[in-house]
């Protein structure tokens, strides 16, 4: 099926407005001269949503027309089944370099990390790339190991050994990027985020500013802290809030929607598509982080009896605009 004659058919299922790419957003308000300048993109959740390709989709054509410098995708992306073939090919439709990252979904049904990695492009679990003046590091959060129930969320002894040595490579900072969240060991957050943090924050002491900022997906929020000298992004989904509360379950979509897709009954979801672009200035002053904004489809999570002791500043359907110093932080 052709791309447009999808989106009209999606555009009916849903019954909703659609925010495309040809909308123009903030992306392109980022002030001053960029040294380096990317897009990312986190909890996408294309085994969950009915329209994951149409969101990719905008999301690739606003970065082209943004002219970053790289993408990068935080996890929760789709599992390495046949089906996402034709997901996969909008997201390497992008032009220019695109990094991946591994989420706890993306291995649903059984896949291994390691088919995971494969079918989005990535090198291996955890890795490093090049940006100019700058570097990534992907991090892979899902290693056995610790205690927690369900998902591993678990950065082992060899991993944190490779993470030092790596920030320890030369004098560039670097952005570090992990699907959960290090800033905290509890409500989704690495099991053992004490452990990473102690690696990041005592390269930080030694080279400030080695660690420009650590940039996490998976809670569905939308927040920024610093701890110990380091800087965490926490960058909302793109797609939805999983509600918690059986009772906040509702249909919202269409009859035959939900039919196709069971578990949209459990998402608050966003009506428009979420990502943020992350700019260096010139000289590498600012770090700037250009969002989105949305709406709920339908009511929003605590009208529909949802209970969280999230604030309504984090758990809402955007992802906020911020700006930070950079030179000699930490």
């Amino acid at each position: 099926m052709k791309g447009g004659t999808r989106r009209e058919m999606l555009r009916s299922l849903l019954a909703v407005p659609w925010v495309g790419a040809g909308v123009e957003g903030k992306e392109g308000a980022a002030e001053g001269k960029a040294e380096l300048r990317f897009g990312v993109i986190a909890d996408v959740h294309q085994d969950v949503m009915p329209d994951g390709v149409e969101r990719v989709g905008a999301f690739v054509r606003a970065m082209e027309e943004a002219g970053v410098d790289f993408v990068v995708q935080l996890g929760d992306f789709c599992v390495p089944h046949e089906r996402n073939r034709g997901f996969m090919e909008v997201w390497n439709g992008f032009k220019g370099k695109r990094y991946g990252v591994l989420g706890n979904h993306d291995m649903d049904g059984g896949y291994t990390r390691e088919q995971a990695a494969a079918f989005f492009g990535m090198p291996e679990r955890r890795y490093g790339f090049e940006a100019g003046k700058w570097r990534g590091i992907v991090l892979d959060g899902n290693e056995p190991g610790g205690k927690a129930r369900g998902y591993a969320r678990y950065v082992s002894e060899g991993q944190l050994k490779w993470l030092e040595e790596q920030l320890a490579a030369d004098g560039r900072p670097a952005f570090v990027f992990i699907h959960q969240p290090v800033d905290g060991e509890n409500d989704g957050c690495v099991e053992n985020g004490a452990a990473v943090r102690a690696v990041l924050e005592k390269a930080q002491r030694e080279r400030p500013g080695v660690v420009a900022a650590v940039i996490s997906g998976h809670r569905h929020l939308d927040y920024a802290r610093e701890i110990g000298g380091v800087r965490y992004l926490e960058i909302n989904s793109a797609s939805y809030w999983w509600l918690n509360a059986k009772a906040a379950a509702r249909e919202t979509f269409s009859a035959e929607v939900h039919r196709r897709h069971p578990s949209l009954k459990s998402v608050a979801a966003y009506r428009d598509p979420l990502w943020a672009v992350v700019t260096v200035t010139e000289g590498g002053s600012e770090l700037l982080v250009t969002g989105r904004s949305s709406e709920w489809v339908g009511p929003d999570p605590w009208e529909r009896g949802e209970t969280v002791r999230w604030p309504r500043e984090e758990l809402h359907p955007g992802i906020g605009d911020r700006r930070f110093e950079l030179r000699g932080k930490g």
